[in-house]
């Protein structure tokens, strides 16, 4: 375990906020908890994570409106910012993050509020923790020798405790002994067979014996996860195996950091169990193939937590192969994800490269026409919605302009700057991030200064809309006097939307604001209509980008998102950086 406190900053500031996030924009990192916060913030920040944005500015505005002085301290290093790093993957992001809470306790900072972000750019599992000094009466927290403090704080939450990792390797799925033996090996323990089970050795030391009952009564056959996982983990061993015979994906090297703190990588062995595999034809693997393989192991390895280990028959000769998931805490035989024939074949196959715009097509589909009215575009959305709107003469010029070919692929471009709201908010209905209708506390219609009835939604938060109701939406409300609870309904349907539109609008408003950063504009037109080819192209990329985040985002960790195989990854931009100093334990 590698816990470090990075560098104390003056001036009031949290650049750790915009450190996190863009690590989260950038697909590296998520947000595991945000403790003692705001349930408007928290809306807030998971609606813009949600389509793969940063929410930097809402998380420093907020550290900041909660360091008040008043005058009690004159420091202003008020930002607390701490990592923690484990080896490889040995806790999963979420057991860091309760050592997270477990360390904000021992500190003194259980009360503040604070945010932990779980990063995936290095081999190595590690977190984030980011807070303020400032408590809410204006005094700091002292930081008088934290580096000391932290050390034995997380000594005392990571002492050695070898019932727990037990428990651990027991809370694996496995089918059979042989893949229990494999877990608990890849957990750092030798293991023999005893008389009554198995005995555990771990640094030359006796680390106790599970009873073979215990071992027999955990056996699960026909776990309901185990198919959907191992379908999971098919698609990544595939997707890799493309990356590395096309030359995409290099060696995973490990780092080491020398005096003058220059990194230099160090290339891992090739594991011996490789050479003894024979290919279709009966004949040894060639040198090419071997490091291909090793390649791919250690990127499951330090990506996943995903370990490979090679099983041999009385004659030495590779037979088989054994799969340890511990992101999902799985061991599978390694034929039920793929043949081991499959696994070492790393001829290429040609694959259809998917295009940003494949979002849009799943949606809807674009008409182009002109009227008496002028140029206008309609989108017909595939559960029946439609949409219309004028467009400007260069617009329709530039779609009617371009070939055959390229004529839909500028049709969804223009579309998707024209309805990018409406878009978001289709996409927000079909993938819900919020449950709105826990949300809303009361409703009430109420007749405004204008003469318009409108309906007030009392939410959670305090927040109270007012949204004004169409003339059909009055009618039909009134044509229900008769049912009270479907006027309940009805009006509860009205305010859902209504915060829907919310969410759509706070997405689209940031998408514009990385569209001019992208685009290299000083400011964007007003409207949508007045984009030049070259912003529409950005703008509409970015908004896939973000409908593709909400699309197969599960709200779990990362480590889910890659069987999404040819679409991005995470991960595409890793990298092995480690930093901090060793704790001793």
């Amino acid at each position: 375990m590698i816990v470090k406190k990075l560098n104390d900053v003056s001036g009031g500031g949290f650049p750790g906020a915009r450190y996190n996030e863009k690590k989260i924009a950038d697909g590296v990192a998520s947000l595991m908890a945000m403790e003692n916060v705001s349930e408007a913030l928290r809306h807030n920040v998971e609606t813009l994570h949600r389509f793969g944005l940063d929410a930097s500015a809402e998380v420093e505005r907020y550290l900041k409106e909660s360091s008040k002085t008043y005058g009690n301290t004159k420091t202003t290093r008020f930002q607390f910012h701490v990592s923690a790093s484990v080896k490889g993957r040995a806790m999963s992001p979420e057991e860091l993050t309760d050592f997270a809470r477990e360390l904000m306790v021992g500190m003194g900072y259980a009360r503040q509020p604070y945010f932990v972000y779980a990063h995936h750019d290095t081999g190595n599992n590690h977190v984030h923790i980011l807070s303020t000094r400032i408590k809410p009466n204006g005094y700091a927290i002292s930081d008088h020798q934290d580096r000391r403090r932290l050390n034995e704080c997380a000594n005392r939450i990571l002492s050695p405790d070898i019932k727990k990792d037990i428990d651990r390797i027991l809370s694996y799925d496995y089918e059979t002994e042989g893949q229990f033996a494999n877990i608990v090996k890849t957990h750092g323990y030798k293991i023999e067979k005893s008389l009554d089970g198995y005995r555990l050795f771990k640094c030359g030391g006796d680390a106790g014996n599970i009873a073979i009952g215990d071992i027999l009564n955990r056996i699960t056959k026909n776990s309901p996860k185990r198919k959907d996982r191992a379908t999971q983990l098919r698609a990544i061993i595939r997707k890799y195996k493309g990356e590395i015979a096309e030359g995409k994906c290099q060696n995973v090297d490990n780092v080491k950091v020398s005096k003058g703190k220059k990194r230099k990588p160090v290339k891992a062995k090739l594991n011996t169990d490789i050479r003894k595999i024979l290919d279709n034809h009966g004949k040894p693997l060639s040198e090419e193939n071997c490091q291909r393989i090793q390649t791919l192991i250690d990127v499951l390895k330090t990506k996943f937590g995903i370990d490979i280990s090679f099983q041999k028959d009385k004659d030495g000769r590779v037979r088989g192969y054994s799969i340890i998931d511990h992101a999902e805490k799985i061991a599978f035989d390694g034929s039920k994800v793929m043949k081991l024939s499959e696994l070492i074949d790393f001829a290429i196959k040609p694959q259809r490269k998917p295009s940003p715009l494949d979002v849009y097509r799943d949606l809807f589909t674009v008409e182009v026409g002109k009227d008496s009215r002028g140029n206008y575009m309609l989108i017909n959305v595939k559960d029946g919605s439609m949409y219309r709107k004028p467009i400007s003469p260069r617009q329709y010029a530039w779609y009617n302009g371009v070939k055959d070919d390229e004529r839909e692929d500028v049709g969804l471009t223009i579309a998707a700057t024209m309805f990018s709201e409406e878009i978001l908010t289709e996409y927000l209905i079909r993938y819900p991030i919020h449950n709105h209708q826990e949300r809303i506390k009361g409703m009430a219609v109420v007749k405004h200064r204008n003469g318009n009835y409108c309906l007030r939604a009392a939410l959670t938060d305090g927040y109270m809309p007012l949204i004004e109701l169409t003339s059909e939406e009055e009618a039909k409300f009134r044509s229900l006097h008769a049912d009270e609870q479907a006027r309940q309904d009805f009006l509860m349907s009205i305010a859902m939307l209504h915060l829907t539109r919310r969410d759509a609008e706070a997405v689209k408003d940031r998408i514009k604001q990385n569209t001019q950063s992208k685009a290299g504009v000083r400011i964007l037109p007003s409207r949508p209509q007045d984009y030049s080819p070259e912003i529409s192209q950005v703008f509409t990329f970015n908004l896939a980008n973000a409908l593709s985040s909400l699309n197969v985002s599960s709200g779990s960790s990362a480590y889910k998102r890659e069987y999404e195989v040819g679409n991005r990854s995470r991960y595409d931009d890793i990298d092995n950086r480690q930093s901090g100093t060793s704790l001793s334990i």
